[in-house]
Order: structure tokens, then sequence, then C-alpha cells
């Protein structure tokens, strides 16, 4: 069963009570904690409501919520990751040359 985010509320709470909706409507919902589900950070960002995909446009309606787009990467993230790729190929090539040169 393929699940699809409908709502992301910012405490476990919320997100509780937002996952209720489509459940007394009879559309499974699960509530997914992220790194907050072990503690590792705060809930704020970490909660996600997922439902089935077959009802996820209902969900939406029912919860007042749209659906999020994909969003291709500006040229800002490719030119960042360019030069991210570029420094670790510096990066390899300084580490083989200093070993080489033993």
């Amino acid at each position: 069963m393929a699940e699809v985010p409908v709502a992301f509320p910012n405490d476990e709470a919320s997100a509780e009570v937002i996952a209720s909706r489509p459940r007394e409507a009879g559309i499974a919902a699960r509530v997914d904690r992220g790194l907050h589900g072990s503690w590792q950070v705060p809930a704020q960002g970490q909660m996600t409501v997922f439902v089935d995909a077959r009802d996820a446009a209902r969900a939406h309606e029912m919860l007042g919520t749209k659906l999020r787009e994909d969003v291709a990467p500006g040229p800002f993230l490719r030119l960042a990751v360019a030069f991210l790729l570029v420094a670790l190929v510096v990066g390899i090539v300084a580490i083989v040359a200093t070993v080489a040169g033993r």
C-alpha cells in the first residue's frame, strides 16, 4: 500500500487530532514521528500524517490541505552540488598525492 503525506503538523497532539478526521471517515491514517519518534530532535518539523494513496484526494479535501508539488532544483542548488562534487574530487586527489608522495 503506497502512502501519501497529507499534513505536516508541528506537534504530536495536533498530528493525532488531524489523523483522527480521516479515520472517522474510514480512511486509514497514520502519524509518522520522524526522528522525534527516537527522541533525537524536537517534534517541530518531524510530524507527518500519511494516508493511502487511493484516498489522498478525499483526505486533502477533508483536511483542507493541498497536495505538495515536486519542485525542481533551482540553479543555485545545481551549482552548489557541482561545487561539492569538484571539492570532493580535489580532496581525493590530494589524499592520493599525499599517500603516493611518502
